[in-house]
């Protein structure tokens, strides 16, 4: 398994994203700390210049696992089951062109805080909006595998989403759209709030799973909370997981910090699992 730092070259608050502004600074940082991969998160596609991207990228020997769309919800408030149909279509085109970007840096998409909220209704009418949101996840599905892009469609806590919380749930949506690029982003933050038994969870979700955000069980870096980092790496591989572990965490007490103590926590993690 490959380690990812979380970057994005805006400035943001309160989000679980470890170095902000200077982008070609995360590419260096996350070479010079061991990791393997630079996740970054983007209000736009065009906040970046996709060309600097893969400089960096190759000047640095990382990849780019996936490309956060997060800030598409929390700060233009753009969703895919929005009951007004020209923020769902906004949401759909900004989508796209987080993909158009994917297929230049040979990233994934991820699909988390986008997926928005169906909110107090019920019966019918949330029927109808569970389905136009999943229809614009599939619309965003054909665009993406036209151009060979995967989607990483993430389950959030309930607090974050209302209608996909699970690996199980994340597993029924994407039997329902039957698109072969979506697969499941497993985030332990979000697994700790709604899942009974997170081993359980990973071993049914199995190859179903593209890519994992190993938070704590407090947001933080892994080994400053409570989460059994150890158990999950090993069920990871009993699945025969080889991707990305991706510190999607907030960078506290500092971001550099942060990393190292993850990266720590995981080493320390995975020699116990040889013992």
């Amino acid at each position: 398994m490959k380690i990812a730092i979380t970057a994005t070259p805006g400035e943001v608050r309160a989000a679980p994203i470890l170095l902000r502004g200077d982008l070609a600074g995360a590419f260096r940082q996350a070479a010079e700390l061991g990791c393997q991969g630079v996740e970054i998160h983007l209000r736009r596609a065009e906040d970046v210049d996709a060309r600097a991207v893969r400089r960096w990228a190759a000047d640095y020997g990382l990849e780019i696992p996936t490309l956060g769309t997060g800030m598409a919800a929390t700060v233009d408030g753009l969703t895919l089951s929005a009951a007004d149909a020209e923020i769902r279509a906004r949401a759909v085109e900004r989508l796209q062109g987080h993909v158009e970007l994917a297929a230049e840096l040979g990233s994934a998409v991820t699909i988390g805080s986008v997926s928005g909220k169906l909110g107090s209704c019920e019966g019918a009418e949330r029927r109808v909006r569970r389905s136009q949101a999943l229809e614009c996840l599939a619309e965003v599905c054909r665009a993406a595998g036209r151009l060979g892009v995967t989607l990483l469609l993430e389950p959030l806590n309930r607090y974050e989403n209302d209608y996909i919380n699970t690996l199980a749930e994340g597993m029924r949506v994407a039997a329902e759209i039957g698109a072969s690029n979506l697969r499941l982003l497993a985030d332990t933050f979000h697994m700790n709030i709604e899942e009974v038994d997170l081993a359980a969870s990973l071993r049914a979700a199995g190859a179903s799973i593209g890519h994992v955000h190993l938070a704590d069980t407090n947001r933080q870096a892994p080994g400053h909370g409570h989460l059994d980092v150890t158990g999950v790496l090993e069920t990871l591989a009993e699945t025969g997981y080889q991707a990305y572990l991706s510190f999607e965490v907030l960078p506290l007490p500092d971001a550099g910090r942060a990393i190292r103590d993850g990266i720590d926590a995981i080493q320390a993690a995975l020699r116990g699992t040889r013992k």
